[in-house]
């Protein structure tokens, strides 16, 4: 063999050699996409289940705080400002919760560079931890900055999902809807992910709420009607605490109640 030959020989060899790598690695890649991902085994949330909030003395959610994929605090009232899509699911769950955040990702794909962000709490929280949410979301996206993926106290979400955006959430229960929010915390609807005519509607509500400037007045209407309601639920509320002390105050108080003429003797 020539030298130029054996030049020539050498050279294809190296060649090929880097383009079957170039082909492992990307079906790998592709793999890693639609598969397992794999976790890394030293990853820790920043926030434990003892540090999670549970609404205890809030008579109703008007803002929340969860935890995200990346083991950090998220507030909802970080979105003010902004046009956001909120869903609930959960990993577990094997077919529809996948077609589902599937159906969020064409969505993130096209608005979250318009400046939409979107939102998906899980509703099985007991073993959707963050840890496990960080490994899951990344089967769909790894914007974790427009993308939230959000753990925490499950029956604080329960009444997230009841206060907040007004649906029934339960544990491993949820809404097959998309809930759209506007720059002013106003859930402005909400929309069947399966029903194409819905999410037609859902990508033009899109498009007329970030033009929005400012609140519309029926909306903020509705807002002042809701937040009326809300502070005679809890008037209501501390009304019946009230009520329920003096009682208490009452039945303890010597010769203020006759004693009961049952005794032990007496019970079945």
């Amino acid at each position: 063999m020539s030298r130029a030959a054996g030049f020539f020989l050498g050279l294809m060899l190296v060649v090929g050699g880097a383009l079957l790598l170039w082909k492992l690695q990307s079906r790998s890649s592709d793999q890693a996409g639609d598969g397992e991902v794999v976790a890394d085994p030293d990853w820790r949330p920043r926030i434990s289940p003892a540090d999670y909030k549970t609404g205890d003395g809030e008579p109703w959610i008007r803002d929340f705080e969860l935890v995200d994929q990346q083991g950090e605090a998220f507030r909802s009232d970080e979105l003010k400002g902004k046009v956001w899509v909120a869903s609930f699911f959960f990993s577990s769950c094997p077919s529809t919760c996948v077609q589902q955040n599937r159906e969020v990702q064409s969505l993130h794909e096209v608005w979250a560079r318009k400046g939409v962000k979107f939102v998906s709490i899980t509703c099985d929280a007991e073993n959707d931890t963050p840890v496990r949410l960080h490994e899951y979301s990344q089967k769909f996206t790894t914007d974790h900055e427009n993308w939230k993926f959000l753990s925490g106290d499950g029956d604080y979400i329960n009444r997230i999902g009841s206060d907040f955006f007004r649906v029934a959430v339960g544990p491993r229960t949820h809404t097959d809807s998309f809930v759209l929010v506007d720059k002013w915390g106003n859930a402005r609807g909400t929309y069947n992910w399966q029903d194409k005519a819905e999410m037609k509607d859902l990508n033009q509500q899109l498009v007329l709420l970030l033009k929005e400037q400012q609140e519309p007045e029926e909306v903020a209407e509705k807002r002042k009607q809701l937040d009326e309601q809300i502070a005679q639920f809890i008037q209501q509320q501390e009304k019946n605490e009230e009520e329920v002390d003096e009682s208490s105050d009452t039945s303890d108080g010597s010769g203020s109640l006759e004693p009961s003429d049952s005794t032990g003797d007496t019970e079945e």
